[in-house]
């Protein structure tokens, strides 16, 4: 009865928040730095991690999940190549002081290189049509704090509470009157607020999940307002090895489905498997539809206690249409 229960609630959460987040799509969002997977773990799963305990990057996918974490402390790092030789950053802290009474707190960091980019003016006496007026470097960052409790043993809360802010660079929009160009620099930072609840069934390893990411008033560059990639979760995910007589300390199969609705973009189904060996060797695999460009994602991942430590290393490989590959490395480690 309590299964059914938790079923029945979870179904009417989504449609309250798909009926009260019902929008026509506007095609675009600022700052989808945010939008981008930090973590090679999950995207190795096609970002189907909702219910899934992320250990260090919880509070960037569902902040509940990090009431779960093993150990008193776990920190990560992880790199992504993104397209365009545009590079992301990130870095989190996680600490469950009082073995969790109190709850877990938790840091977090995103920032991004974009890179040098040729900035370029209309200049009809060059046989080019424009003239070069110099390199501009745009950066955005995002730092936040987080905290989770578990209310009872099977259900937790979290929330993400971040700061984010994005410099476009200073650029020329016009002759200041003494053959040199009139800057101006657009840059825009807010506040916002990620959100999140697991709970655990009760039956086997089963796990339903719900996120609200990116949760910001409008932003503005210079008079242009503009919102912020806001997205709702939700998820389930299991280990399918529980409903058979193999040894669970040798193998495990998570299997996690999440439904995504963004607000730039039409609603997703996502779908990861992570088999487990020995809880050492991890081979992952994913895919969601509907996409642009993306495709299939796969990664693996390795495991291994290093005194009082335990360490872990992943990679994941992403097929992303005419923009070639995304490459994910990341390494956490907990104690």
């Amino acid at each position: 009865m309590k299964f059914n229960k938790a079923i029945i609630l979870f179904l009417l959460s989504f449609l309250i928040v798909d009926t009260g987040f019902a929008q026509k799509k506007r095609a675009q969002t600022s700052m989808k730095f945010l939008s981008v997977s930090p973590s090679a773990r999950a995207m190795g799963m096609a970002d189907a991690v909702t219910s899934v305990e992320m250990g260090g990057y919880s509070a960037l996918y569902n902040p509940a999940t990090m009431a779960n974490i093993n150990g008193s402390y776990t920190a990560t790092a992880g790199v992504v190549q993104w397209i365009a030789d545009i590079n992301h950053n990130s870095a989190s802290f996680v600490y469950k002081p009082f073995d969790g009474k109190f709850g877990v707190i938790g840091f977090n960091a995103i920032s991004v290189d974009y890179g040098d980019i040729i900035a370029t003016v209309v200049d009809e006496t060059n046989e080019r049509g424009y003239s070069d007026v110099g390199t501009i470097n745009p950066t955005a960052f995002a730092v936040g704090i987080s905290y989770a409790n578990a209310v009872t043993d099977q259900f937790s809360v979290g929330a993400n509470f971040r700061y984010s802010r994005q410099d476009l660079g200073s650029v020329a929009v016009g002759l200041d009157g003494s053959g040199g160009y009139d800057f101006q620099s657009y840059m825009a930072s807010t506040g916002l607020l990620d959100f999140g609840v697991l709970y655990k069934t009760g039956f086997e390893s089963l796990q339903f999940g719900m996120a609200l990411r990116n949760f910001s008033p409008e932003i503005e560059y210079d008079e242009e307002s503009s919102e912020l990639p806001l997205t709702f979760k939700i998820g389930i995910s299991m280990d399918v090895l529980d409903l058979t007589d193999l040894d669970k300390d040798t193998h495990s199969l998570l299997v996690s489905i999440d439904a995504n609705r963004p607000r730039d973009f039409d609603e997703q189904l996502l779908f990861g498997l992570e088999y487990a060996f020995m809880e050492r060797f991890q081979i992952r695999g994913g895919y969601g539809f509907p996409t642009d460009e993306e495709s299939f994602n796969f990664g693996f991942g390795l495991k291994q206690p290093v005194g009082g430590l335990t360490l872990s290393i992943d990679y994941s490989y992403t097929k992303f249409g005419v923009f070639g590959e995304v490459n994910r490395f990341g390494a956490q480690i907990g104690f």
